[in-house]
């Protein structure tokens, strides 16, 4: 996948910050820019003794058809030290990248992610490896909304028709069916701010600049201050975030096996799918897949829009027959349903029989 990328037009390793190596400081400029193989090496120090890792990743198009792995960003417990590794630079150095593989596939060091789904497929795809212990942040706020915060049907339906999604919340309303237990999940900024976290937000240029040219500058080499800091920023907020779900009991010791399970499918739902590209139908959304916070239960039917194999409850389900009752169910998952109205295009339902 990275073939075609220079991998010679690295530089020294950057100690962005005053006193050499990484301090237990929080200053946005306070990571480790990892691009040779002695700092491979240093930062593994500082990592195998963390109690957990903070993990993100930038790219060029990540978890679409097209996309290139280019930062892979790795935080100990606080954000205390930060180290943003060069992917395309450190290619010929895989040896040596193993240890590091070894601790993101040990499902016993928990790694904090923010929505796992597209570092999960470039990371398996660069890597060849699946990433255990994940406790993903997303997925805690939202059953934050149900557990703590007591958020009522109207507004688990507004999210649903917010946002753009061409979803008058009237059609939301008035198919119970289809919508029921569908969640929208929300981008780490909003959670922020919603949380009253002081933490900075995104660069407001590098967000624009995403927006007017994607993301193919994360290619570029050498790679501008500016895009390291912007990227080891995301691990500062996720640790701040982490942080204030411990606080106000979002996340709790108890709670822990359920976030790593809920994790691991939500993993899986992107790993199942695959890549698509962009624009696809039944691409990723902030659509929170279903039998995701939930184990799946009963019999399993695939889906032939997101291809996971899901609960019967997660399709749509009619009964037809006088004598004989038959229940059939829907050939897509009602979140690709909705992805289909969300995006206006006429895709054909079908049903068949559901043998019990």
């Amino acid at each position: 996948m990275l073939g075609g990328v220079a991998s010679t037009l690295v530089q020294s390793p950057c100690y962005l910050h005053l006193g050499g190596p990484p301090g237990p400081t929080h200053k946005m400029d306070n990571y480790l820019y990892c691009n040779k193989p002695g700092s491979i090496n240093y930062a593994l120090r500082y990592l195998q003794n963390s109690p957990y890792l903070i993990l993100d990743c930038e790219g060029k198009d990540i978890g679409r058809t097209d996309g290139v792995l280019s930062l892979m960003c790795i935080g100990t417990a606080n954000a205390e030290h930060i180290f943003v590794f060069d992917v395309i630079a450190l290619r010929p150095f895989y040896a040596l990248m193993v240890p590091l593989l070894d601790m993101l596939r040990n499902p016993l060091v928990h790694k904090i992610m923010w929505d796992c789904r597209n570092d999960f497929l470039e990371i398996s795809g660069v890597y060849g490896i699946q990433i255990e212990g994940i406790i993903d942040l997303q997925l805690a706020e939202v059953e934050s909304r149900r557990i703590f915060r007591g958020e009522k049907e109207w507004r688990r339906e507004g999210r649903i028709s917010a946002g753009g999604r061409r979803l008058p919340v009237r059609v939301v309303k008035d198919d119970k069916d289809l919508f029921k237990d569908v969640h929208v999940v929300q981008g780490m900024d909003a959670c922020l701010r919603e949380c009253h976290l002081a933490t900075g937000a995104k660069d407001p240029e590098i967000v624009a600049m995403h927006r007017a040219n994607g993301s193919v500058f994360w290619l570029e080499r050498p790679l501008r201050r500016k895009l390291l800091v912007y990227a080891s920023h995301d691990i500062q907020m996720l640790a701040d975030l982490y942080s204030h779900f411990l606080e106000v009991d979002w996340i709790t010791t108890r709670s822990i096996p359920l976030l790593l399970d809920q994790g691991a499918r939500y993993a899986q739902a992107a790993y199942v799918q695959g890549r698509v590209s962009e624009g696809h139908v039944f691409g990723s959304s902030a659509l929170l897949p279903l039998d995701v916070l939930k184990e799946p239960l009963g019999i399993l039917a695939p889906c032939a829009g997101c291809r996971r194999m899901q609960s019967l409850h997660c399709f749509t389900l009619v009964k037809r027959g006088k004598q004989v009752k038959t229940w059939l169910k829907s050939n897509i998952c009602r979140i690709c349903q909705i992805k289909t109205m969300m995006r206006d295009v006429n895709y054909p339902l079908s049903w068949m029989q559901i043998l019990q």
